[in-house]
């Protein structure tokens, strides 16, 4: 249980780290794909759409479901106890995720990436 306070320690300085710069530059990131996107949809239709909006809704739902799968690995790496079910109704994208934020490799099929955090759950 050890080897996990000092996973869940780490991977709390580079969410922190993470979420800084994100909230930091998150305007200046989703104004170019937007700019972007426009400059496309432009080029193939001859629109000019504007999308900053739709683009902060689909960030914000997108950010809203990281922080729930998040929040779950988290509360099952500090109980020891992950829940097979529901590691696997994630995605094998969100599994690996999980991965590389303890620091195991991300390579293998979804029930060795599931095999992985179980393991790394009862060190």
């Amino acid at each position: 249980m050890e080897t996990n306070m000092m996973i869940l320690a780490g991977l709390g300085l580079i969410v922190s780290a993470v979420t800084t710069w994100w909230y930091k530059n998150k305007s200046n990131v989703l104004k170019k794909v937007a700019d972007e996107l426009e400059d496309r949809i432009e080029d193939a239709t001859g629109l000019d759409i504007e999308l900053d909006s739709v683009i902060d809704d689909v960030v914000s739902a997108a950010e809203s479901v990281a922080e729930e799968v998040h929040e779950s690995v988290v509360v099952s790496l500090e109980s020891g106890d992950f829940d097979v079910n529901t590691l696997k109704s994630l995605t094998v994208s969100a599994l690996k995720d999980e991965l590389k934020k303890i620091g195991l490799p991300v390579s293998g099929k979804k029930a060795d990436l599931i095999a992985r955090l179980i393991a790394a759950s009862k060190e």
